[in-house]
Protein backbone atom coordinates (compact mmCIF):
# COMPACT_ATOMS: atom_id res chain seq x y z
CA UNK A 1 0.00 0.00 0.00
CA UNK A 2 1.32 3.43 -1.07
CA UNK A 3 1.05 6.06 1.88
CA UNK A 4 0.17 9.92 1.90
CA UNK A 5 2.79 12.37 4.05
CA UNK A 6 -0.07 12.50 6.44
CA UNK A 7 0.41 8.99 6.71
CA UNK A 8 4.09 8.36 6.72
CA UNK A 9 4.23 11.22 9.35
CA UNK A 10 2.16 9.37 11.62
CA UNK A 11 3.70 5.72 10.96
CA UNK A 12 6.97 7.73 12.01
CA UNK A 13 5.97 9.23 14.98
CA UNK A 14 4.62 5.64 16.34
CA UNK A 15 7.93 3.91 15.59
CA UNK A 16 9.63 7.17 17.36
CA UNK A 17 7.27 7.25 20.16
CA UNK A 18 4.56 4.66 20.20
CA UNK A 19 1.29 6.14 21.74
CA UNK A 20 3.06 8.02 23.90
CA UNK A 21 2.71 11.52 21.46
CA UNK A 22 0.59 12.66 18.72
CA UNK A 23 2.10 13.00 15.71
CA UNK A 24 3.58 16.42 14.35
CA UNK A 25 0.73 18.65 12.96
CA UNK A 26 1.46 19.16 8.70
CA UNK A 27 3.08 22.30 8.62
CA UNK A 28 4.96 22.58 11.86
CA UNK A 29 8.69 22.81 12.06
CA UNK A 30 9.25 19.12 13.46
CA UNK A 31 6.78 18.23 10.24
CA UNK A 32 8.83 20.03 8.22
CA UNK A 33 12.10 18.44 9.01
CA UNK A 34 10.50 15.27 8.64
CA UNK A 35 9.28 15.60 5.30
CA UNK A 36 12.29 17.10 4.13
CA UNK A 37 14.36 13.76 5.31
CA UNK A 38 11.38 11.83 3.59
CA UNK A 39 12.40 13.68 0.15
CA UNK A 40 16.31 13.30 0.85
CA UNK A 41 15.61 9.77 1.12
CA UNK A 42 13.73 9.05 -1.74
CA UNK A 43 16.44 11.43 -3.69
CA UNK A 44 19.19 8.79 -2.43
CA UNK A 45 17.56 5.48 -3.41
CA UNK A 46 16.94 6.77 -6.63
CA UNK A 47 20.45 8.71 -7.39
CA UNK A 48 22.08 4.73 -6.92
CA UNK A 49 21.58 4.24 -11.09
CA UNK A 50 22.53 0.57 -10.47
CA UNK A 51 19.32 -0.48 -9.37
CA UNK A 52 17.45 0.50 -12.18
CA UNK A 53 14.53 1.07 -9.88
CA UNK A 54 11.40 -0.06 -12.20
CA UNK A 55 8.94 2.02 -10.37
CA UNK A 56 10.38 5.13 -11.76
CA UNK A 57 11.39 4.11 -15.57
CA UNK A 58 9.14 5.68 -18.30
CA UNK A 59 8.92 5.45 -21.59
CA UNK A 60 9.41 9.12 -22.28
CA UNK A 61 10.08 11.96 -20.04
CA UNK A 62 7.20 12.91 -17.74
CA UNK A 63 5.89 16.84 -16.94
CA UNK A 64 8.18 19.29 -17.17
CA UNK A 65 9.26 21.05 -13.44
CA UNK A 66 6.74 23.89 -12.51
CA UNK A 67 3.74 24.82 -13.22
CA UNK A 68 2.11 27.13 -16.21
CA UNK A 69 -0.42 29.62 -16.82
CA UNK A 70 -2.59 30.55 -19.57
CA UNK A 71 -4.63 33.88 -20.51
CA UNK A 72 -6.21 33.49 -23.45
CA UNK A 73 -3.11 34.65 -25.98
CA UNK A 74 0.14 33.21 -27.24
CA UNK A 75 2.28 33.94 -23.56
CA UNK A 76 2.83 31.35 -21.74
CA UNK A 77 4.18 32.06 -17.92
CA UNK A 78 6.11 29.72 -15.74
CA UNK A 79 6.54 29.25 -12.03
CA UNK A 80 9.86 27.18 -11.22
CA UNK A 81 9.83 26.07 -14.50
CA UNK A 82 12.79 26.25 -17.00
CA UNK A 83 12.22 27.28 -20.32
CA UNK A 84 15.25 28.30 -21.35
CA UNK A 85 16.06 24.80 -21.87
CA UNK A 86 13.93 24.27 -24.41
CA UNK A 87 14.22 25.77 -28.23
CA UNK A 88 12.06 27.99 -30.66
CA UNK A 89 9.91 25.25 -32.38
CA UNK A 90 9.84 22.33 -29.61
CA UNK A 91 6.48 21.97 -28.47
CA UNK A 92 4.86 21.95 -25.79
CA UNK A 93 1.11 20.65 -24.35
CA UNK A 94 -0.40 22.69 -21.11
CA UNK A 95 -2.81 20.58 -19.38
CA UNK A 96 -6.46 21.15 -20.65
CA UNK A 97 -4.63 22.28 -24.11
CA UNK A 98 -3.94 21.30 -27.59
CA UNK A 99 -0.43 21.14 -28.47
CA UNK A 100 1.42 24.00 -29.50
CA UNK A 101 4.79 25.39 -30.95
CA UNK A 102 7.24 27.44 -29.22
CA UNK A 103 7.62 30.71 -31.16
CA UNK A 104 10.19 32.88 -28.59
CA UNK A 105 11.77 32.37 -25.24
CA UNK A 106 12.49 35.51 -23.22
CA UNK A 107 13.50 33.87 -19.58
CA UNK A 108 13.08 30.33 -17.61
CA UNK A 109 9.29 31.75 -16.43
CA UNK A 110 8.38 33.48 -20.29
CA UNK A 111 7.78 31.95 -23.46
CA UNK A 112 5.45 32.41 -26.67
CA UNK A 113 3.78 30.17 -29.02
CA UNK A 114 2.61 30.41 -32.27
CA UNK A 115 -1.49 29.81 -31.72
CA UNK A 116 -3.07 31.57 -28.82
CA UNK A 117 -4.27 29.37 -25.83
CA UNK A 118 -7.79 28.78 -25.78
CA UNK A 119 -8.37 29.01 -22.06
CA UNK A 120 -7.34 30.83 -19.03
CA UNK A 121 -5.77 29.34 -16.11
CA UNK A 122 -2.96 29.03 -13.88
CA UNK A 123 -0.92 25.94 -12.10
CA UNK A 124 -1.71 23.30 -15.13
CA UNK A 125 1.09 20.73 -15.62
CA UNK A 126 2.70 20.54 -19.16
CA UNK A 127 5.08 18.55 -21.18
CA UNK A 128 7.72 19.02 -23.74
CA UNK A 129 8.41 17.48 -27.01
CA UNK A 130 12.14 18.14 -28.15
CA UNK A 131 11.84 18.78 -31.97
CA UNK A 132 15.36 17.96 -34.13
CA UNK A 133 16.19 21.17 -36.43
CA UNK A 134 18.80 21.56 -38.86
CA UNK A 135 21.89 22.31 -37.77
CA UNK A 136 21.53 21.34 -33.92
CA UNK A 137 23.44 18.62 -32.98
CA UNK A 138 22.69 19.52 -29.00
CA UNK A 139 19.69 19.37 -27.20
CA UNK A 140 18.65 19.78 -23.81
CA UNK A 141 17.14 16.43 -21.96
CA UNK A 142 14.84 16.57 -19.02
CA UNK A 143 15.94 17.75 -15.50
CA UNK A 144 14.77 14.79 -13.43
CA UNK A 145 16.51 12.24 -15.29
CA UNK A 146 18.75 9.78 -13.92
CA UNK A 147 19.70 7.50 -16.63
CA UNK A 148 18.59 6.58 -19.71
CA UNK A 149 17.88 3.29 -21.35
CA UNK A 150 19.34 2.00 -24.61
CA UNK A 151 16.39 2.51 -26.86
CA UNK A 152 16.87 6.23 -27.80
CA UNK A 153 15.37 7.14 -30.78
CA UNK A 154 13.41 9.27 -33.29
CA UNK A 155 10.08 9.78 -34.43
CA UNK A 156 10.27 11.57 -37.79
CA UNK A 157 7.13 13.00 -39.58
CA UNK A 158 6.02 10.12 -41.16
CA UNK A 159 6.09 8.35 -37.88
CA UNK A 160 9.42 6.02 -38.22
CA UNK A 161 11.78 5.64 -35.74
CA UNK A 162 15.23 5.76 -35.78
CA UNK A 163 17.25 4.00 -33.12
CA UNK A 164 20.13 5.73 -31.76
CA UNK A 165 23.22 4.64 -30.33
CA UNK A 166 24.24 6.03 -26.71
CA UNK A 167 28.12 5.95 -26.46
CA UNK A 168 30.83 8.02 -24.44
CA UNK A 169 32.01 10.81 -25.73
CA UNK A 170 35.87 9.11 -26.28
CA UNK A 171 33.32 6.28 -28.49
CA UNK A 172 32.19 8.51 -31.01
CA UNK A 173 32.56 6.96 -34.66
CA UNK A 174 32.00 9.90 -37.19
CA UNK A 175 31.08 7.41 -40.06
CA UNK A 176 28.01 6.49 -38.14
CA UNK A 177 25.17 8.71 -36.23
CA UNK A 178 25.42 8.30 -32.56
CA UNK A 179 24.19 10.29 -29.58
CA UNK A 180 26.16 10.93 -26.52
CA UNK A 181 25.68 12.78 -23.03
CA UNK A 182 27.04 15.36 -21.27
CA UNK A 183 26.64 18.33 -18.96
CA UNK A 184 24.29 18.35 -16.34
CA UNK A 185 21.06 20.43 -15.37
CA UNK A 186 19.99 19.90 -17.86
CA UNK A 187 22.10 17.30 -19.46
CA UNK A 188 22.80 17.07 -22.83
CA UNK A 189 22.55 15.07 -25.52
CA UNK A 190 24.09 15.84 -28.75
CA UNK A 191 24.38 13.93 -32.34
CA UNK A 192 27.47 13.00 -33.58
CA UNK A 193 27.12 13.75 -37.08
CA UNK A 194 25.49 17.40 -38.18
CA UNK A 195 21.78 17.49 -38.65
CA UNK A 196 21.37 18.52 -42.53
CA UNK A 197 18.22 19.94 -43.73
CA UNK A 198 17.71 16.49 -45.81
CA UNK A 199 17.96 14.20 -42.94
CA UNK A 200 14.89 12.40 -42.59
CA UNK A 201 15.10 13.05 -38.92
CA UNK A 202 14.22 17.06 -39.26
CA UNK A 203 11.02 17.64 -37.51
CA UNK A 204 10.92 14.92 -35.62
CA UNK A 205 10.52 14.13 -32.12
CA UNK A 206 13.36 12.82 -29.54
CA UNK A 207 11.96 10.13 -27.30
CA UNK A 208 14.43 9.21 -24.34
CA UNK A 209 13.22 6.58 -22.54
CA UNK A 210 14.81 5.85 -19.15
CA UNK A 211 15.06 6.53 -15.09
CA UNK A 212 13.25 9.87 -14.05
CA UNK A 213 13.62 11.43 -10.41
CA UNK A 214 10.24 11.90 -8.95
CA UNK A 215 9.59 15.48 -7.82
CA UNK A 216 9.66 16.46 -4.23
CA UNK A 217 6.63 15.67 -1.99
CA UNK A 218 5.05 18.85 -0.51
CA UNK A 219 1.63 18.31 -0.23
CA UNK A 220 0.28 16.45 2.93
CA UNK A 221 -2.05 14.08 0.18
CA UNK A 222 1.48 13.55 -1.68
CA UNK A 223 1.79 9.79 -2.04
CA UNK A 224 5.36 8.39 -0.97
CA UNK A 225 6.55 7.64 -4.67
CA UNK A 226 8.88 4.88 -3.98
CA UNK A 227 8.22 0.75 -4.07
CA UNK A 228 8.02 -0.11 -0.59
CA UNK A 229 6.10 2.92 1.78
CA UNK A 230 7.28 1.42 5.16
CA UNK A 231 10.93 0.99 4.25
CA UNK A 232 10.59 5.19 3.53
CA UNK A 233 8.97 5.46 6.93
CA UNK A 234 11.63 3.51 8.85
CA UNK A 235 14.76 4.81 6.91
CA UNK A 236 13.51 8.01 7.90
CA UNK A 237 12.53 7.02 11.52
CA UNK A 238 15.80 5.40 12.11
CA UNK A 239 17.66 9.02 10.79
CA UNK A 240 15.59 10.63 13.43
CA UNK A 241 16.26 8.69 16.22
CA UNK A 242 20.18 8.35 15.42
CA UNK A 243 20.53 12.56 15.07
CA UNK A 244 17.89 12.82 18.53
CA UNK A 245 19.44 11.66 21.71
CA UNK A 246 15.92 10.93 22.94
CA UNK A 247 15.24 8.34 20.44
CA UNK A 248 18.62 6.80 20.09
CA UNK A 249 17.87 3.77 22.16
CA UNK A 250 15.50 2.88 19.50
CA UNK A 251 17.97 3.72 16.28
CA UNK A 252 19.42 0.12 16.00
CA UNK A 253 16.45 -1.59 16.02
CA UNK A 254 15.05 0.69 13.45
CA UNK A 255 18.07 0.71 11.07
CA UNK A 256 17.74 -2.75 11.14
CA UNK A 257 13.93 -3.11 10.12
CA UNK A 258 15.04 -0.49 7.38
CA UNK A 259 17.85 -2.52 6.02
CA UNK A 260 15.23 -5.21 5.65
CA UNK A 261 13.03 -3.54 4.02
CA UNK A 262 15.91 -2.31 2.08
CA UNK A 263 16.98 -6.09 0.82
CA UNK A 264 13.22 -7.18 0.24
CA UNK A 265 12.57 -4.13 -2.00
CA UNK A 266 15.73 -4.90 -3.94
CA UNK A 267 14.74 -8.52 -4.29
CA UNK A 268 11.13 -7.60 -5.60
CA UNK A 269 12.85 -4.86 -8.30
CA UNK A 270 15.03 -7.91 -9.58
CA UNK A 271 12.56 -10.05 -10.62
CA UNK A 272 11.57 -11.28 -13.96
CA UNK A 273 8.91 -13.78 -15.19
CA UNK A 274 9.19 -17.21 -14.06
CA UNK A 275 10.07 -18.29 -17.49
CA UNK A 276 12.49 -15.29 -17.83
CA UNK A 277 14.29 -14.44 -15.47
CA UNK A 278 16.70 -11.04 -15.37
CA UNK A 279 19.75 -11.16 -15.99
CA UNK A 280 22.82 -8.82 -14.99
CA UNK A 281 23.78 -6.52 -17.50
CA UNK A 282 26.96 -6.10 -18.66
CA UNK A 283 29.21 -4.42 -20.99
CA UNK A 284 32.89 -5.34 -21.94
CA UNK A 285 35.82 -3.39 -24.27
CA UNK A 286 37.60 -5.63 -26.42
CA UNK A 287 41.39 -5.36 -25.97
CA UNK A 288 42.49 -4.49 -29.83
CA UNK A 289 43.59 -7.47 -31.45
CA UNK A 290 42.80 -10.31 -29.12
CA UNK A 291 40.11 -11.76 -30.92
CA UNK A 292 40.26 -15.49 -30.21
CA UNK A 293 41.40 -17.52 -33.50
Amino acid sequence: MTLTISEAITRISYALRGTDDDAPTFGDDEAIYWLSLLNRKKDELYTDVGKQWSIIYKNQAPTELGTVATAGTTALTGTNTYFTDYAVGDKITVDGETVRTIATITSDTALTVTVAFSNTASGKTFTRDTIIATGVQTYSLHRQLLGVSDQIYVVDTSDNKHYLELVHPQEINRSVQQVYLSGRDPELLTFSIDIESTDTMVGGSLVVPGYYMPEDMTAETDLLPVPDSNWLVMATAAEIAFADVVYEDRAEALNARANDLWNKMVARNRRGTFGNPRTTPYRLKRIRDTRVR
